[in-house]
């Protein structure tokens, strides 16, 4: 692995939130360290592979705590001290950062005015190829210690930035090296986490959804306001990304990410769509009720049944 100078390090902590990443660790901390001044890997205390050797191999600090969400997990690091450095960088174990963004991280640091935060485009990779109807979208992942905090949100959460946003073209490589089925496990729990949020009332610190907001307000706005409430989601979902998006040229790997990501969209409606009705309804017990009515027309029989003890949900 390159190792550079003292001085041609930038001030910028890489903050990793990780477990389980042992597979994904090596390429995302060769992305970073040596040329960042701190790389510090938050890892889960429940992570069962060699995640934190990995990590402390390649000269990463490693410190442990339970994993709650994503966004608990950085508001800790930048508010117990584990963060040293002035700017945060912000990686998934399942990211790398490409050598354009990577100068352009080296330029805004150098700047002598430079914005609180900058959002950058990623590129997702998906068995090895490069899936192009997802690219364009950007994301605040680097920004000013104490100019910047997560939203309290359970999953799919925002950066909250004090002062103005800039944008880099450089981009950040999302290249997840774990099966389908660690794919389908972890987006069923994110449907399962995005329900419970879409249902919640939304206290505490989140972004609100504004038409005429900032650019994270305008999303969340069209998010809630408009996509979540349109017929045939998934379908509509999954047309846009393979046929208008053009998925279709990406062969195999981009059907199948589009169907999959359309997939996830239908499993959160659904997941939305059963809270939703379990307030409504309370839980019943469709062959006890038939059973009930049964024997109300006929209570000469009510003697061949056992009373039930605990009446099923």
């Amino acid at each position: 692995m390159p190792t550079l100078t003292a001085s041609m390090r930038h001030p910028l902590t890489a903050l990793i939130i990780a477990r389980d990443e042992e597979v994904n660790l090596p390429d995302c901390l060769h992305s970073v360290v040596g040329w960042c001044e701190q790389v510090l890997v938050v890892l889960d205390t429940r992570t069962t592979d060699r995640s934190r050797a990995v990590a402390e191999a390649a000269g990463a600090t490693v410190v442990e705590r339970r994993f709650e969400s994503f966004a608990q997990q950085r508001n800790w690091a930048l508010d117990s001290g584990a963060v040293t450095q002035p700017w945060v960088l912000i990686v998934d174990a399942d990211e790398r950062v490409s050598p354009d963004l990577r100068r352009q991280i080296g330029a805004v640091l150098a700047d002598p005015a430079p914005k609180a935060a900058y959002a950058v485009r990623f590129r997702f990779i998906f068995y090895g190829r490069w899936i192009r109807c997802w690219y364009g979208s950007r994301i605040i992942r680097l920004f000013q210690r104490g100019r910047t905090r997560s939203e309290l949100r359970e999953v799919h959460e925002h950066l909250v930035v004090e002062g103005e946003t800039g944008f880099l073209t450089g981009d950040l490589i999302h290249n997840d090296f774990k099966d389908m089925d660690a794919w389908i496990e972890k987006h069923n729990r994110y449907a399962t986490l995005e329900a419970q949020e879409l249902k919640s009332v939304g206290e505490g610190s989140r972004v609100r959804g504004r038409l005429f907001g900032s650019s994270n307000e305008r999303r969340r706005f069209v998010k809630t306001q408009i996509w979540n409430r349109l017929p045939l989601r998934p379908l509509w979902f999954f047309v846009y990304l393979y046929i208008v998006r053009l998925g279709f040229l990406e062969g195999r790997p981009g059907f199948y990410f589009c169907a999959m990501h359309a997939m996830f969209d239908g499993m959160t409606k659904a997941k939305l769509w059963e809270l939703q009705w379990l307030t409504r309804h309370p839980p019943r017990n469709y062959y006890r009720d038939l059973l009930e009515a049964d024997l109300a027309s006929r209570p000469g029989e009510r003697a061949h049944y056992p009373e039930p003890t605990v009446r099923g949900g």
